[in-house]
Protein backbone atom coordinates (compact mmCIF):
# COMPACT_ATOMS: atom_id res chain seq x y z
CA UNK A 1 0.00 0.00 0.00
CA UNK A 2 2.56 2.55 0.85
CA UNK A 3 4.29 1.77 -2.23
CA UNK A 4 1.50 2.70 -4.24
CA UNK A 5 0.77 5.34 -2.55
CA UNK A 6 4.31 6.52 -3.37
CA UNK A 7 3.63 5.82 -6.56
CA UNK A 8 0.60 8.01 -6.93
CA UNK A 9 2.23 11.13 -5.18
CA UNK A 10 5.19 10.39 -7.47
CA UNK A 11 2.78 10.80 -10.37
CA UNK A 12 0.69 13.38 -9.39
CA UNK A 13 4.03 15.14 -8.73
CA UNK A 14 5.25 14.86 -12.34
CA UNK A 15 2.11 15.78 -13.88
CA UNK A 16 1.99 19.07 -11.64
CA UNK A 17 5.45 19.98 -12.66
CA UNK A 18 4.46 19.18 -16.40
CA UNK A 19 1.56 21.18 -16.29
CA UNK A 20 3.39 24.24 -14.20
CA UNK A 21 5.83 23.85 -17.25
CA UNK A 22 3.35 24.04 -20.11
CA UNK A 23 2.12 26.95 -17.91
CA UNK A 24 5.07 29.24 -17.86
CA UNK A 25 5.64 28.35 -21.34
CA UNK A 26 2.42 29.22 -22.74
CA UNK A 27 3.29 32.56 -20.56
CA UNK A 28 6.44 33.00 -21.90
CA UNK A 29 5.10 32.93 -25.52
CA UNK A 30 2.39 35.09 -25.06
CA UNK A 31 4.33 38.01 -23.41
CA UNK A 32 6.71 37.49 -26.95
CA UNK A 33 4.32 37.42 -29.02
CA UNK A 34 3.02 40.80 -27.53
CA UNK A 35 6.27 42.27 -27.16
CA UNK A 36 6.56 41.39 -31.26
CA UNK A 37 3.14 43.06 -31.37
CA UNK A 38 4.61 46.18 -30.56
CA UNK A 39 7.77 45.84 -32.38
CA UNK A 40 5.69 45.29 -35.53
CA UNK A 41 3.21 48.22 -34.96
CA UNK A 42 6.83 50.68 -33.63
CA UNK A 43 7.57 49.98 -37.58
CA UNK A 44 4.91 50.57 -39.11
CA UNK A 45 4.46 54.25 -36.79
CA UNK A 46 8.04 54.91 -38.63
CA UNK A 47 6.98 53.52 -42.11
CA UNK A 48 3.90 55.77 -42.05
CA UNK A 49 6.06 58.75 -40.50
CA UNK A 50 8.27 58.36 -43.26
CA UNK A 51 5.25 58.53 -45.67
CA UNK A 52 3.77 61.64 -44.55
CA UNK A 53 7.35 63.05 -44.56
CA UNK A 54 8.12 62.34 -47.92
CA UNK A 55 4.45 63.57 -48.57
CA UNK A 56 4.93 67.20 -46.99
CA UNK A 57 8.56 67.84 -47.97
CA UNK A 58 8.83 65.59 -51.03
CA UNK A 59 11.64 63.63 -50.08
CA UNK A 60 12.48 61.26 -47.35
CA UNK A 61 14.17 62.99 -44.37
CA UNK A 62 18.23 62.51 -44.81
CA UNK A 63 19.96 60.01 -42.22
CA UNK A 64 21.44 63.34 -40.97
CA UNK A 65 21.17 67.03 -40.91
CA UNK A 66 25.27 68.24 -41.04
CA UNK A 67 26.82 71.10 -39.76
CA UNK A 68 28.80 73.61 -42.09
CA UNK A 69 31.98 71.09 -42.07
CA UNK A 70 29.64 68.38 -43.19
CA UNK A 71 29.61 66.75 -39.65
CA UNK A 72 26.37 64.64 -38.77
CA UNK A 73 24.91 67.35 -36.14
CA UNK A 74 21.02 66.14 -36.68
CA UNK A 75 18.90 62.37 -36.98
CA UNK A 76 16.29 61.65 -39.01
CA UNK A 77 14.52 60.32 -35.91
CA UNK A 78 13.82 64.20 -34.69
CA UNK A 79 13.15 65.45 -38.22
CA UNK A 80 10.46 63.18 -38.17
CA UNK A 81 8.95 64.21 -35.00
CA UNK A 82 6.12 66.11 -35.71
CA UNK A 83 4.79 62.59 -37.49
CA UNK A 84 4.99 60.97 -34.51
CA UNK A 85 3.14 62.37 -31.92
CA UNK A 86 6.19 64.53 -31.19
CA UNK A 87 5.10 67.95 -32.13
CA UNK A 88 5.95 69.83 -28.61
CA UNK A 89 9.19 68.27 -28.84
CA UNK A 90 9.83 69.21 -32.00
CA UNK A 91 9.54 72.71 -31.38
CA UNK A 92 11.64 72.99 -28.46
CA UNK A 93 14.53 71.28 -30.32
CA UNK A 94 17.11 73.62 -31.28
CA UNK A 95 18.58 72.47 -34.18
CA UNK A 96 21.16 75.05 -34.37
CA UNK A 97 22.59 73.26 -31.42
CA UNK A 98 24.71 69.72 -31.35
CA UNK A 99 22.01 66.40 -30.64
CA UNK A 100 23.76 66.51 -27.28
CA UNK A 101 23.57 70.10 -26.26
CA UNK A 102 22.67 71.16 -22.73
CA UNK A 103 19.34 72.10 -23.94
CA UNK A 104 18.62 69.15 -26.59
CA UNK A 105 19.52 67.00 -23.61
CA UNK A 106 16.74 68.10 -21.39
CA UNK A 107 14.34 66.63 -24.15
CA UNK A 108 15.56 63.26 -24.33
CA UNK A 109 13.28 61.49 -21.91
CA UNK A 110 10.06 63.05 -23.84
CA UNK A 111 7.41 60.82 -24.53
CA UNK A 112 8.56 59.91 -28.45
CA UNK A 113 11.37 58.26 -27.44
CA UNK A 114 9.92 55.16 -26.32
CA UNK A 115 9.02 54.64 -30.11
CA UNK A 116 12.12 54.01 -31.02
CA UNK A 117 12.90 51.37 -28.68
CA UNK A 118 11.96 48.16 -29.36
CA UNK A 119 9.43 46.42 -26.10
CA UNK A 120 11.68 43.32 -26.55
CA UNK A 121 15.04 44.62 -25.25
CA UNK A 122 16.21 45.41 -21.95
CA UNK A 123 14.33 48.20 -19.86
CA UNK A 124 12.35 49.16 -22.82
CA UNK A 125 10.62 51.70 -20.72
CA UNK A 126 14.00 53.41 -19.29
CA UNK A 127 16.29 53.24 -22.54
CA UNK A 128 17.17 56.32 -24.31
CA UNK A 129 18.72 53.69 -26.78
CA UNK A 130 17.46 53.55 -30.40
CA UNK A 131 16.12 49.65 -32.03
CA UNK A 132 15.55 51.10 -35.14
CA UNK A 133 17.80 52.43 -38.04
CA UNK A 134 18.33 53.08 -41.30
CA UNK A 135 21.24 51.54 -43.73
CA UNK A 136 23.20 54.84 -44.38
CA UNK A 137 25.57 55.78 -47.13
CA UNK A 138 26.33 55.63 -51.21
CA UNK A 139 23.06 54.08 -53.07
CA UNK A 140 21.41 53.60 -50.06
CA UNK A 141 17.91 55.20 -49.26
CA UNK A 142 19.25 57.15 -47.06
CA UNK A 143 23.44 58.39 -48.10
CA UNK A 144 24.09 60.82 -45.42
CA UNK A 145 23.11 64.38 -45.72
CA UNK A 146 21.41 64.04 -49.32
CA UNK A 147 17.69 63.51 -49.43
CA UNK A 148 16.06 60.62 -52.12
CA UNK A 149 12.23 59.82 -52.99
CA UNK A 150 10.76 56.59 -53.39
CA UNK A 151 10.94 57.03 -57.09
CA UNK A 152 14.48 57.21 -57.12
CA UNK A 153 14.53 53.23 -56.12
CA UNK A 154 15.47 52.02 -59.43
CA UNK A 155 15.21 48.02 -57.38
CA UNK A 156 11.78 49.24 -56.43
CA UNK A 157 10.51 50.14 -53.05
CA UNK A 158 9.63 46.46 -52.38
CA UNK A 159 13.09 45.34 -52.40
CA UNK A 160 14.72 48.45 -50.76
CA UNK A 161 15.02 48.46 -47.07
CA UNK A 162 14.43 51.94 -45.11
CA UNK A 163 14.13 50.32 -41.28
CA UNK A 164 16.17 48.01 -40.11
CA UNK A 165 16.10 46.27 -36.23
CA UNK A 166 19.44 46.17 -34.43
CA UNK A 167 19.88 44.49 -30.72
CA UNK A 168 21.84 45.84 -27.81
CA UNK A 169 22.21 49.66 -29.31
CA UNK A 170 24.54 51.98 -28.23
CA UNK A 171 22.97 54.65 -30.39
CA UNK A 172 20.99 57.28 -28.19
CA UNK A 173 17.66 57.89 -30.64
CA UNK A 174 18.51 61.47 -30.91
CA UNK A 175 21.84 60.81 -32.09
CA UNK A 176 22.31 61.17 -36.22
CA UNK A 177 24.40 57.76 -36.07
CA UNK A 178 22.88 54.66 -37.77
CA UNK A 179 24.10 51.59 -39.48
CA UNK A 180 26.47 52.21 -41.76
CA UNK A 181 26.76 50.80 -45.29
CA UNK A 182 30.16 50.68 -45.47
CA UNK A 183 31.27 49.11 -41.95
CA UNK A 184 28.14 46.80 -41.18
CA UNK A 185 28.26 43.32 -41.32
CA UNK A 186 25.56 42.03 -43.54
CA UNK A 187 25.17 38.77 -41.89
CA UNK A 188 22.34 38.80 -39.13
CA UNK A 189 22.36 38.73 -35.73
CA UNK A 190 26.39 39.13 -36.21
CA UNK A 191 28.12 39.03 -32.31
CA UNK A 192 31.31 40.79 -33.95
CA UNK A 193 30.18 43.68 -35.86
CA UNK A 194 26.61 45.88 -35.98
CA UNK A 195 24.84 44.34 -37.96
CA UNK A 196 20.67 43.83 -38.30
CA UNK A 197 19.79 41.95 -35.14
CA UNK A 198 16.99 41.49 -32.78
CA UNK A 199 15.87 39.87 -29.37
CA UNK A 200 13.13 38.25 -30.84
CA UNK A 201 13.45 34.75 -30.96
CA UNK A 202 11.71 34.74 -34.85
CA UNK A 203 14.93 37.50 -35.71
CA UNK A 204 15.03 40.33 -36.84
CA UNK A 205 13.18 42.92 -39.29
CA UNK A 206 13.22 45.15 -41.49
CA UNK A 207 10.81 47.91 -43.29
CA UNK A 208 10.18 48.06 -47.19
CA UNK A 209 8.02 51.10 -48.21
CA UNK A 210 5.22 49.14 -49.81
CA UNK A 211 4.45 46.56 -46.23
CA UNK A 212 3.40 49.07 -43.25
CA UNK A 213 4.68 46.92 -40.64
CA UNK A 214 8.02 45.11 -40.22
CA UNK A 215 9.34 41.78 -41.57
CA UNK A 216 11.00 38.90 -40.11
CA UNK A 217 13.76 37.92 -42.30
CA UNK A 218 14.80 34.00 -43.03
CA UNK A 219 17.88 33.50 -41.06
CA UNK A 220 18.84 31.82 -44.13
CA UNK A 221 18.84 34.88 -46.00
CA UNK A 222 23.04 35.25 -47.22
CA UNK A 223 24.78 38.42 -46.62
CA UNK A 224 25.13 39.25 -50.79
CA UNK A 225 21.00 38.96 -51.03
CA UNK A 226 20.73 40.83 -47.16
CA UNK A 227 23.49 43.68 -48.95
CA UNK A 228 21.09 44.20 -52.15
CA UNK A 229 18.59 44.60 -50.31
CA UNK A 230 19.97 47.58 -49.07
CA UNK A 231 21.00 49.48 -52.55
CA UNK A 232 18.30 51.63 -54.30
CA UNK A 233 20.15 51.19 -57.65
CA UNK A 234 21.92 48.01 -57.50
CA UNK A 235 19.49 46.15 -60.40
CA UNK A 236 19.73 42.65 -58.68
CA UNK A 237 17.39 40.03 -59.17
CA UNK A 238 15.90 40.10 -55.93
CA UNK A 239 12.58 37.96 -54.89
CA UNK A 240 11.75 39.02 -51.67
CA UNK A 241 9.05 36.60 -50.88
CA UNK A 242 11.29 34.04 -50.36
CA UNK A 243 13.66 35.79 -47.75
CA UNK A 244 10.99 36.17 -45.18
CA UNK A 245 9.55 34.01 -42.76
CA UNK A 246 6.15 32.56 -43.10
CA UNK A 247 4.82 33.49 -39.62
CA UNK A 248 5.97 37.03 -39.78
CA UNK A 249 2.53 38.09 -39.13
CA UNK A 250 2.37 41.04 -41.55
CA UNK A 251 0.50 43.49 -41.07
CA UNK A 252 -2.46 44.67 -43.19
CA UNK A 253 -1.05 47.02 -46.08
Amino acid sequence: MRQKRWLIIFGLTILFIGLVGKFVLAVRDAREAARQTACQGHFCQLNLALSNYQEVYGSLPPAYVADADGNPMHSWRVLILPFMDGKDLYKKYRFDEPWNSPHNSQLQYDHPRRQYCCPGCSNPGQSLFTNYVVIAGPDTAFPGSQSTRTMDFEDGDANTILIAEINNSDIHWMEPRDLSFETMSFQLNDPNRPSISSPHPKGPAVCFHDVCSGIRLHSSITPITLRALTTISGHEPVARDRLIRKDSHLLEE
